[in-house]
């Protein structure tokens, strides 16, 4: 069974990727942004401060996605924790309150993971964004890549606030 859910996963995630590729991308201000982490990911609640602080917005304005391996993993960020054991053997989402922050449409996507698993990789893409930075990679899955070393979050936030106040999405 294992199997077949990571197929459907798959399937699922190259539909959103060919999806992804023909949309449009609205320059306007960031309102709020969803923040996808690992606990792998660095992302301490003193980093998110900083990030916060380097793009001008405030907490409130970020909701906060963990995908952990196991659900054991303690987890100092507020938000949505899953792992996955959410995912039905057919790759349904059983959990209401991740199906209900998937469903919501975000300004911007922070990723801070390595999308070494199939499931970041869905969470990932399936996260509505206008406009979604994560780190460089060979999927191309983001409108930014931001060519820092992995984990280094301050570097990380500094780089997409710079770009994003080029693009016009932030002030």
């Amino acid at each position: 069974m294992f199997k077949l859910k990571e197929h459907i996963l798959k399937r699922k995630i190259n539909r959103q990727i060919e999806r992804l590729s023909h949309r449009n991308i609205i320059v306007k201000p960031v309102r709020n942004v969803a923040v996808l982490n690992n606990p792998e990911s660095y992302l301490s609640f003193e980093n998110l401060k900083y990030v916060q602080k380097a793009l001008n917005l405030n907490s409130n304005q970020f909701e906060i996605f963990t995908f952990k391996q196991k659900s054991d993993h303690y987890n100092e960020l507020r938000g949505i924790v899953a792992s996955k054991e959410i995912f039905s053997s057919f790759g349904k989402i059983k959990s209401p309150d991740i199906r209900d922050f998937l469903d919501r449409k975000y300004d911007l996507l922070l990723d801070f993971t390595p999308l070494s698993n199939i499931y970041e990789q869905f969470f990932s893409l399936h996260i509505q964004a206008n406009f979604r930075v994560g780190y460089l990679n060979e999927d191309q899955l983001y409108d930014l890549m931001i060519n820092v070393s992995y984990g280094d979050i301050k570097k990380f936030g500094d780089e997409a606030a710079k770009y994003l106040k080029i693009l016009g999405l932030l002030s």
